[in-house]
């Protein structure tokens, strides 16, 4: 399996020469906080599943109190992506991801610990049950053991993990023994797309 992960930072995409090119699987980044659609993702996906690409979908969250309560505004970021996911107006999805991760340059969650968890648990359980997807966790060690509690309890949900280190196995973070999925590089070449792309490959390959 050749697995990418794309966005509208990657551009135009050639999908059928991505195909060509052995890519077997996309993960398209979907929605951004609450009523932000990634510009890209009809087009990426509409294309993707022409190509004869397994089309995924991720959601880039703000999770913050942004309805008044973590609670809240997980619930809304939740039933935003699910709603466009199993909408009907994308291709159905094989998987489905949350991308916990700063928001951009000196901007992240302002959630402590305990509520950072319980609006990552919030979030999983609401998509779980629009949808019957148990959506995986995109995020990297550092990031996760500085944001969750040591005790969060999270182990059983799928991980994807980053890591660009020239190493066998990627470090986990605290809570985890096992990934579902690595994303090993941000830097990969693939036919069709001009810009650099993400790799990834599942821990059973």
């Amino acid at each position: 399996m050749k697995i990418i992960d794309v966005s509208s930072n990657q551009g135009v995409i050639d999908w059928p020469a991505v195909a060509q090119d052995g890519v077997t699987d996309v993960i398209i980044r979907l929605s951004l906080g609450y009523a932000d659609v990634d510009k890209a993702a009809s087009k990426n996906s509409q294309e993707a599943a022409k190509a004869g690409i397994r089309v995924s979908y991720y959601h880039f969250a703000y999770p913050d109190r942004r309805t008044g309560t973590a609670e809240g505004d997980a619930k809304q970021e939740a039933q935003y992506f699910a709603g466009m996911a199993h909408g009907g107006a994308y291709p159905p999805p094989r998987w489905l991801a949350v991308d916990l991760e700063p928001w951009g340059n000196q901007k992240d969650t302002p959630l402590n610990r305990q509520e950072f968890l319980f609006w990552v648990k919030t979030f999983i359980q609401e998509v779980t049950a629009l949808t019957g997807v148990v959506p995986f966790i995109y995020s990297y060690a550092p990031y996760l053991n500085a944001k969750l509690p040591a005790d969060h309890g999270l182990g059983l949900v799928p991980l994807w993990v980053a890591n660009y280190g020239k190493v066998a196995t990627p470090p986990l973070p605290l809570g985890w023994d096992r990934y579902f999925m690595w994303q090993y590089s941000s830097d990969g070449a693939v036919e069709g797309i001009s810009t650099a792309v993400d790799l990834n490959k599942l821990a059973r390959e």
